[in-house]
């Protein structure tokens, strides 16, 4: 079984159980966040250590302006020292798409990919009523928003015998393009959930970097979405809804605690050491005493 047949195969057990195209979109959704639940839990771990630590990467790179390899040297030695990967966060991120791009094949050519379950209900159902088992809450899980708009082509490719629509922008596009703004919507409030938790101490240019993604990623995906088949943006938007909730959740779970700064004293001498003591002269003591 192929990597595209393994979530046609679980399109399908899903659909078996429930009876709806687009709920067994939602499960197998779930399911795959459940699968990736344990590297997100590391992610997040591992980004609220990088934001205490902050302060100590802000001091080693005032420190080191002028040695890039010195700098490197000991920020690395920094995440080691509090388990920190600088680019763990990024894992759970790349993982999901290669089930974005199998999901995108399967909904737009469900017959291809469903040689091992050919003979199941959900194969059935294609065969005798397509156009039914693409329906859900009043979209066509086979069509994108850019063909109710009149700007891609009204054919639906997973079923070639249907349109998508009348080639022309119409009334009934509107779910889906409200669909592309929720997607579009959730992913920016995902970011921005993770940006009001940062710790304060960062760079300047690091806050600059993220704020400017959080802008960027969700126009880029909604660009991407409007030609997506509106499952395939359930599938994105159903996952943002989880992480959000599984971010609130890890958040208030795991108290923050303060940044990391490791504060050098001064000495109070100049050599480091306090100055010996000397002991009274025994001719005080006895002068003392006549007194």
């Amino acid at each position: 079984m192929g990597f595209f047949e393994f979530f046609a195969a679980g399109l399908a057990g899903f659909y078996a159980v429930v009876g709806s195209y687009g709920i067994a979109i939602i499960l197998l959704t779930i399911a795959v966040r459940i699968v990736l639940l344990p590297l997100s839990i590391k992610q997040t771990r591992s980004m609220r250590e990088m934001q205490r630590i902050q302060p100590e990467v802000k001091k080693l790179q005032q420190k080191h302006k002028g040695d890039r390899q010195k700098m490197n040297e000991e920020m690395m030695a920094l995440y080691k020292e509090h388990g920190v990967n600088p680019f763990g966060g990024c894992l759970p991120l790349l993982l999901q798409f290669p089930v974005l791009i199998a999901l995108f094949y399967v909904i737009r050519a469900p017959f291809r990919y469903l040689g091992p379950v050919k003979d199941s209900l959900f194969a059935q159902a294609l065969n005798t009523d397509p156009l039914g088992v693409h329906q859900f809450l009043g979209l066509r899980l086979d069509c994108s928003a850019s063909q109710f708009a009149g700007i891609a082509k009204a054919q639906s490719e997973a079923v070639p015998a249907l349109t998508c629509g009348d080639g022309s922008f119409a009334f009934v596009a509107i779910p889906y393009l409200v669909l592309v703004l929720l997607m579009g919507f959730t992913t920016y409030y995902q970011q921005k959930q993770m940006q009001a938790r940062q710790t304060p101490g960062g760079s300047d240019l690091q806050a600059q970097q993220m704020q400017m993604m959080g802008k960027i990623m969700p126009l880029m995906l909604m660009f991407f979405s409007f030609g997506f088949p509106s499952g395939v943006v359930i599938y994105w938007l159903t996952t943002n809804v989880w992480t959000i909730g599984q971010q609130q959740l890890m958040l208030r779970v795991a108290p923050e605690k303060p940044p990391i700064t490791k504060s050098t004293p001064e000495p109070a001498y100049g050599n480091g050491n306090p100055p010996e003591r000397t002991k009274p002269h025994p001719s005080s003591k006895k002068k003392g005493k006549k007194r």
